[in-house]
């Protein structure tokens, strides 16, 4: 990219982060978040540490979130999310 101001080129950071909807059967599990209102439920989410794969975070986040480990990992999509400079990266998951 480059400055509107200088022209002088800049690489933005990005944080790398993933999200995944878990399936068991006709049923996704959703988790309820200590910043959220209450009965707000989503699917689970987190950022990608260094060192980690895609993959490897996917499963590290849905443990520590709700203690399961998940199966038949598949990349889904990815998108750009502004909040903060991130890179979201879809994934779907069995349990």
């Amino acid at each position: 990219m480059l400055c509107s101001h200088c022209r002088a080129r800049y690489y933005p950071q990005i944080a790398p982060c993933i999200i995944v909807a878990i399936r068991r059967e006709d049923s996704i599990l959703l988790a309820r978040h200590v910043r959220h209102r209450i009965g707000v439920h989503t699917v689970l989410a987190g950022f990608v540490e260094v060192g980690e794969t895609l993959e490897q975070a996917v499963a590290r986040e849905v443990m520590e979130e709700s203690g399961i480990k998940v199966k038949n990992l598949r990349y889904v999509t990815s998108q750009p999310w502004p909040f903060p400079q991130s890179l979201m990266t879809a994934f779907m998951a069995e349990y």
